[in-house]
């Protein structure tokens, strides 16, 4: 009797230690979907309408909308607070008084919408002379119930003598299947409201256009 209680205890030990060992690492949630953003600068001339390669500029970035990304919208709108709120800015990091820049700004409602705010001003220097837009400082507020349902852009138009210059920012979403086909668009770099990091983002300082995104 004894015996066979060693045998199955030997037995049992031998079966634990041959299990693979378990951890505690969570393989992160793949996104259903980004926040997608694109900034365009087009410079052309006035005579002939043909562009000028050298002013060209276009760039996107993503915000992937995983778990971790959408767990910060922690507050709601109250009495004495709009709410948490998660903002993207972007503009032309060598920029003082000349350059476009832009604000898009997102926060829940009390009835479970996604309230949104964009605008951009500026001015821009084309060969060498500072130029305001005709329409220097534009915004857009809307309200979507679904991220399907973003779709946001607008224009800003410089001119001098010669050359005009167009400068578009657009906003939308794209499901995780679109963005297969949309081809490579960097990260962006993305803060909490405490400044701990959900996404460092793709070489930032590399890009040509300077972005910012956080929670506050």
């Amino acid at each position: 009797m004894l015996l066979k209680s060693l045998c199955l205890l030997f037995l049992t030990s031998t079966a634990c230690f041959a299990q693979p060992p378990t951890t505690n690492s969570i393989t992160p949630a793949e996104p259903k979907g980004f926040l997608v953003f694109e900034i365009e600068r087009y410079l052309y001339s006035t005579r002939n309408g043909k562009g000028d390669q050298d002013g060209d500029l276009k760039q996107s970035f993503k915000v992937p909308l995983i778990p971790e990304f959408m767990t910060n919208f922690k507050e709601l709108p109250g009495q004495n607070s709009s709410g948490t709120g998660f903002y993207c800015r972007a503009g032309d990091p060598k920029s003082d008084s000349t350059g476009t820049g832009f604000m898009w700004w997102i926060r829940r409602t009390a009835d479970h919408r996604w309230a949104i705010n964009m605008w951009g001003k500026g001015a821009e220097a084309i060969d060498g002379v500072k130029l305001n837009s005709a329409n220097c400082n534009v915004s857009q507020n809307v309200t979507i119930r679904n991220w399907e349902d973003l779709d946001m852009n607008y224009l800003l138009s410089f001119f001098s003598k010669d050359k005009g210059l167009n400068v578009s920012f657009t906003a939308k979403y794209l499901t995780a299947q679109e963005m297969k086909t949309a081809g490579p668009i960097p990260t962006a770099p993305v803060e909490t409201a405490d400044h701990s990091i959900i996404f460092k983002g793709e070489n930032p300082a590399q890009s040509p256009i300077q972005i910012e995104c956080g929670f506050q």
